[in-house]
């Protein structure tokens, strides 16, 4: 029998344990991609918007180093600001190995814990909020980063934001 099954599925290649982990894997990347655009669409933000490339209308090129990323974050002006954030929160959304430690080390938790404070802004506080959550769903060591710039006081606040969508991230 079990030539027969050598030669009919996966012709031999693998053995049932390595066919259902891989199933099982791929179970799960699906109802992670399914939970995170039914998140997006309860949040009201378009697919598309996601894709968007305001990135690379404000360096031109779209292809900034994390680190050019970091500090173009820093940015009085609150449009460049936003739309860094918003890359940031981008990369660190990547489905697989998000670069989570290079853009701590960059310096954009502060930068984002920040943000955080700009109420007139509430774009810019969703996006920052979104960035840090994510950077704090990694390792001990990123969530301690994000508890030590003092995030978790800033998302207490949040918590009672006149905006509905910045609540909700919080």
């Amino acid at each position: 029998m079990s030539d027969r099954l050598k030669s009919f599925k996966n012709k031999g290649l693998l053995d049932a344990d390595e066919s259902r982990r891989r199933r099982k894997e791929g179970a799960v990347e699906l109802r992670k991609e399914k939970r995170a655009e039914n998140m997006l669409k309860r949040r009201n933000i378009p697919l598309e918007d996601i894709e968007d490339d305001s990135f690379e209308q404000i360096n031109g090129t779209g292809a900034l180093s994390l680190y050019e990323l970091v500090a173009q974050a820093k940015s009085a002006d609150p449009t460049v600001k936003l739309t860094c954030v918003q890359q940031a929160r981008k990369e660190l959304s990547k489905g697989t190995n998000p670069p989570i430690d290079e853009l701590i080390s960059a310096g954009i938790v502060p930068i984002l814990v920040e943000s955080l404070d700009d109420d007139e802004n509430a774009a810019l506080q969703f996006e920052a909020t979104w960035a840090l959550t994510n950077i704090a769903s990694g390792t001990s060591v990123q969530t301690r980063e994000v508890v030590a710039k003092g995030a978790v006081p800033k998302f207490v606040r949040l918590l009672s934001s006149p905006h509905e969508h910045v609540r909700e991230q919080s």
